[in-house]
């Protein structure tokens, strides 16, 4: 464990080298609670959200306990932004049934297929022209 510099008369400074340690443990928290979040918003168990990450369900409970990779919490962050908009847009207990239902405007995919094969790109296109007030 890195030490922490003494409490100066300006607040608590840390060292240089525990810097990199922190950042990780402050974002691998941050990203497990947003693995829950997008269960909780989708009406998701495991395997179907790791489904949506394309890894195993293993992976998740890994990324559960031990946070979410570096590498991965860009796309976990994005699709918690995702599910907190269909929430905000949508009946929330209806979001299960309508992330999981062919949509014309993802060529018939579902929300969760289309977020396994392009990201949420497509599906936050998809909801600004649903709720755009402008003419197509």
């Amino acid at each position: 464990m890195k030490r922490l510099s003494a409490l100066t008369s300006t607040g608590l400074r840390l060292e240089a080298a525990a810097m990199p340690d922190l950042y990780t443990r402050v974002y691998a928290r941050r990203g497990s609670r947003a693995l829950a979040r997008i269960a909780q918003v989708f009406g998701l168990n495991k395997s179907e959200t790791a489904r949506i990450f394309g890894v195993s369900r293993q992976a998740l409970d890994e990324w559960y306990a031990k946070g979410v990779p570096m590498g991965r919490i860009g796309d976990v962050t994005r699709t918690q932004a995702l599910a907190e908009a269909l929430h905000d847009r949508f009946v929330p207990e209806r979001l299960p049934q309508i992330v999981r239902s062919p949509l014309p405007g993802l060529d018939g995919a579902t929300i969760l297929a289309a977020l396994r094969a392009h990201g949420t790109v497509a599906i936050f296109d998809l909801l600004d022209r649903a709720f755009s007030y402008t003419a197509a």
